[in-house]
């Protein structure tokens, strides 16, 4: 089996059940330690719903990556600038970062945007994008991320890493065997390898978010800046950001939303 993402020979690890029904084949690549599902043919079956019901916590999430995307834009980027987020599924990240005064716009091909309706993108010029627990739902993570990429040359995104040395027990939560929709895993060596390709700048907690930017700085101080993200700086931001939640409704109203 051929690596999806640099091409290189990848071995079969593991087998599992996936939706209690299908037979998924767990591939590893030798040279970038990609680990990708062979062939995921229930893909459209598990979208049938996008975000899962077992997903108790992706209200928390939304508001905990939040305040983590606003400090590491306004730092790199500012707060005049158009953001947007990629797979923005119901529009919650969207909308938080609208009432923190970003503007923040909304794409995302599966799921109904519930909170961000009137601010979905269309061709505007973007400086980052966020994409949250989006690249591990990849089958073919290299044209999508190219799609990323012609919009915005920087990607601050979340997703779980593979172990460096040992792979994770038949019991990691990550597989997502219950709904099927996790068919990409990614390490360190995964991410070095995909940003060398694109010629970015690569940064990460080492853990499970990480950035892809055209912009070089020191990677402590990407850490640091995750690092800073508490609640108390809800309080500090909001003194010098203006929240666009009343301009939001008011234009939404003239434009004839109910």
């Amino acid at each position: 089996m051929q690596c999806k993402i640099c091409g290189s020979s990848a071995k079969l690890v593991k087998t599992f059940i996936v939706r209690k029904k299908y037979q998924a084949e767990y591939y590893i690549c030798d040279k970038c330690s990609f680990m990708f599902v062979a062939n995921p043919s229930w893909l459209s079956e598990a979208y049938e719903k996008p975000i899962n019901t077992t997903d108790t916590g992706y209200v928390l999430r939304n508001v905990f990556l939040s305040r983590k995307t606003l400090l590491l834009f306004l730092f790199l980027f500012g707060k005049n600038k158009t953001f947007l987020d990629y797979g923005g599924g119901y529009g919650i990240l969207t909308r938080l970062m609208r009432d923190y005064g970003l503007n923040y716009l909304w794409e995302d091909h599966y799921t109904k945007n519930l909170f961000a309706e009137g601010f979905e993108y269309t061709i505007e010029p973007i400086k980052a994008l966020s994409c949250f627990e989006c690249f591990e739902h990849l089958p073919e993570p290299l044209s999508e991320i190219e799609r990323m990429l012609s919009i915005s040359k920087n990607i601050f995104f979340s997703t779980v890493l593979l172990p460096e040395k040992t792979l994770p027990s038949d019991d990691w939560e990550y597989y997502g065997l219950n709904h099927g929709q996790h068919v990409a895993f990614y390490s360190e060596k995964t991410l070095l390898h995909i940003a060398k390709k694109y010629q970015l700048y690569f940064y990460t907690d080492h853990h499970n978010l990480h950035l892809l930017s055209e912009k070089k700085f020191p990677k402590w101080i990407f850490r640091f800046v995750i690092f800073l993200t508490k609640p108390q700086f809800d309080v500090v931001i909001r003194k010098f950001m203006k929240s666009k939640t009343v301009s939001d409704h008011n234009t939404l109203k003239s434009k004839g939303f109910i």
